[in-house]
């Protein structure tokens, strides 16, 4: 311990004092400083980056004159000479953290200030979808490059912690691999922009639903039964999805049906596109697309009836369900009233009568070898 009854340690000691309390006076008047500062940025701009710029570098620039402060304190006092390479060293490593803090600070306002005033008046949801990956990189990316500066600072060898590093992060990403999949899957998934959260999607040969969350490793999405199913992005980049959202959330509901050989197709036609316009002009318009036309189209001869199907547009998949079922319920009246009928399975068999010259070619049809 230094000898304080002397003249000119005394000196030095209370210089250092004096220099730590100018110090910890400034640091103190940073804060009212830079918010006066803001305010008269902010008076003459429109956006609010400056004042988030001025909240996040307070606190390092705080630290930073402290920490200049003290190093000056003790540069002052010579019974530290022999601990001044130290003290050196000391200073800077804490000046490079410091800066380090404050640039990470500054980053992450700068992109909370985007997220907010910027990515919500864009027309597209990536840039929403891909800033906390972004607030992610940027910040491990100034720490790593942090610490890399205080270890040189520090004379700790870089070049074998590199090696060993290089040779650890070549194991982990083996390891992680199927992780390391799924999660550039989920980059792909937000960027690419095939579906989005409240789309109505189905995966070939999976389940179909409402996508609830677009995660950076899985999707979920809800069943109509109600259940939750959580998709590895992996697996849903290499599927064939179908999104029922687009281009347009409309569509087609398309409703087979059959009439027996003995109806009149023509009244047939002319039933169905009646009832189909009722269905339109009656459905709520948030089931239906009003305006749409509806279509009939004769398809086959079948076993039992002649099949056709109708046409119907609803305003998204789910409105679909009820629009054919209540088509399906007015035109079956219609067609009780109507006379018209929907044969079951049937098949006929004819015989010949008694006495009656059989038929060019009955014999070698009843042939059987």
């Amino acid at each position: 311990m230094p000898d304080l009854s002397q003249a000119s340690l005394l000196r030095e000691v209370l210089s250092g004092a004096i220099i730590l309390a100018i110090a910890l006076l400034l640091a103190l008047l940073v804060h009212p400083v830079l918010t006066r500062l803001a305010r008269g940025l902010a008076a003459k701009s429109k956006t609010t980056l400056d004042d988030a710029l001025v909240a996040a570098m307070t606190g390092p620039l705080f630290v930073f004159v402290l920490v200049h402060g003290v190093f000056l304190a003790l540069t002052t006092t010579t019974f530290l000479d022999s601990w001044q390479a130290k003290v050196n060293q000391a200073w800077l490593a804490s000046a490079l953290t410091v800066v380090v803090w404050g640039l990470q600070r500054v980053a992450n306002a700068v992109i909370r200030w985007y997220g907010q005033e910027v990515a919500t008046n864009t027309g597209t949801s990536l840039d929403d979808k891909m800033l906390p990956l972004v607030r992610r990189i940027v910040t491990a990316a100034i720490y790593v490059i942090g610490a890399l500066l205080i270890l040189d600072n520090l004379g700790i060898k870089l070049s074998p912690l590199l090696a060993g590093l290089g040779l650890g992060g070549l194991a982990v990403a083996l390891a992680l691999q199927p992780t390391l999949s799924a999660f550039f899957a989920g980059v792909y998934v937000a960027a690419d922009g095939g579906i989005a959260v409240g789309d109505f999607i189905e995966v070939e040969g999976g389940p179909m639903g409402q996508v609830k969350d677009i995660g950076w490793r899985t999707t979920k999405i809800e069943t109509p039964p109600g259940n939750l199913v959580t998709i590895p992005n992996s697996k849903l980049v290499d599927s064939v999805v179908t999104n029922y959202q687009g281009p347009t959330p409309e569509m087609n509901a398309v409703i087979n049906c059959g009439v027996s050989y003995e109806s009149d197709l023509a009244r047939v036609e002319q039933v169905c596109l009646e009832v189909a316009r009722e269905v339109i002009r009656d459905l709520p318009d948030s089931v239906v697309a009003k305006g749409f036309q509806p279509i009939l189209r004769f398809r086959e001869f079948g076993d039992s009836n002649i099949g056709f199907i109708t046409i119907l547009r609803a305003k998204d998949r789910g409105s679909t369900f009820l629009v054919t079922h209540e088509f399906v319920k007015r035109l079956h009246a219609r067609f009780t009233v109507e006379g018209i009928e929907i044969n079951y399975p049937v098949r006929k068999m004819v015989y010949a009568s008694q006495g009656a010259a059989p038929k060019p070619g009955a014999a070698m049809q009843n042939r059987h070898p």
